[in-house]
């Protein structure tokens, strides 16, 4: 078979993406980690999102199947050209229709008429601070919803709620509000401070200012925010988060990364510094002896994390 390809085959194979190609043929290798993002079984910080891939470890991404087995698979570009077009020969491909629809109108969850639940599971089992759980839910950051009972960290554009993250006191379960702008995560801001602390969870973000409660210091005196996950963008750019907090406050500084202590997170750490260094001084504290902040926090207790929570 000749090596040649006709620019009409290689313009239709091009248009098929590597989500597309992995949900047809390879659909076990494809992880559900969100609404619409995916990971690789075997890669755990290869993400599948919004119609592009990223593989943070190797610091590459793209969007068509030509350029995921030639990056990822390792094989030659006509090689992976005319595998694929073998492939959609004997098994024609389901494409995804992306279809651009108009963001949903943003409401909290109802609240609960206490917080009962809330308090004990993230005083209790997770070991923060009363008095720092107390002070967000004063300030209308956390609550515990009316149905499941799920932990609600709320983010705010301005004096709006912007954005709600979903976290089960019973379950596994954890997911972005509808409607939520993650531009406007989780996070605390303090104007007087050029100093950032980010993490990846509002959990984490909550435990690390219990550590320096008990180390006397005063948790309202820094910045802090809550990334909503390492991996929110497959595009190969800084969280959308990150990018939008500092945005709004540019008076920081310096920036030091908390993030888990595995593939995901080290490598993000690692990426989003890179592209940062030159504007703030970035500084990675990520736990080196426990997955993250949280579970150092709970050691640091005498108490031990449940492995389901």
């Amino acid at each position: 078979m000749s090596r040649y390809i006709d620019s009409e085959t290689l313009q239709n194979i091009r248009s098929f993406s590597a989500f597309d190609y992995m949900k047809n043929y390879h659909p076990d290798l494809l992880i559900k980690n969100g609404r619409t993002d995916y990971y690789h079984r075997y890669h755990d910080s290869l993400h599948f999102s919004n119609g592009k891939w990223y593989w943070w470890s190797k610091r590459t991404g793209g969007k068509s199947a030509i350029d995921y087995l030639t990056k990822v698979e390792g094989m030659k570009f006509l090689d992976a050209c005319w595998y694929l077009v073998d492939l959609m020969k004997v098994s024609a491909p389901i494409i995804t229709v992306e279809q651009s629809k108009e963001r949903k109108s943003f409401v909290l969850p109802l609240k609960d008429s206490n917080n009962n639940a809330l308090i004990h599971y993230l005083c209790d089992v997770r070991k923060i601070d009363r008095d720092i759980v107390n002070y967000f839910i004063d300030n209308n950051m956390l609550y515990q919803s009316k149905y499941y009972k799920n932990v609600v960290f709320v983010g705010y554009d301005g004096q709006q709620p912007a954005y709600a993250f979903k976290r089960s006191i019973y379950k596994n379960f954890k997911l972005d509000h509808a409607g939520s702008n993650k531009a406007f995560s989780f996070s605390y801001a303090n104007t007087n401070s050029d100093e950032l602390h980010v993490f990846e969870a509002a959990i984490d973000l909550l435990s690390y200012m219990t550590i320096l409660k008990e180390t006397n210091e005063n948790f309202i005196t820094k910045n802090y925010l809550s990334l909503s996950g390492a991996n929110n963008q497959a595009n190969g750019d800084i969280p959308i988060s990150l990018k939008s907090f500092l945005s709004r406050n540019p008076n920081i500084k310096t920036i030091i990364f908390h993030l888990d202590n595995d593939e995901v997170g080290t490598s993000a750490t690692t990426y989003i510094m890179n592209r940062l260094k030159n504007k703030y001084h970035c500084v990675d504290q990520h736990p080196t002896k426990y997955k993250d902040v949280n579970e150092k926090l709970v050691n640091m207790k005498g108490a031990h994390r449940e492995q389901t929570i």
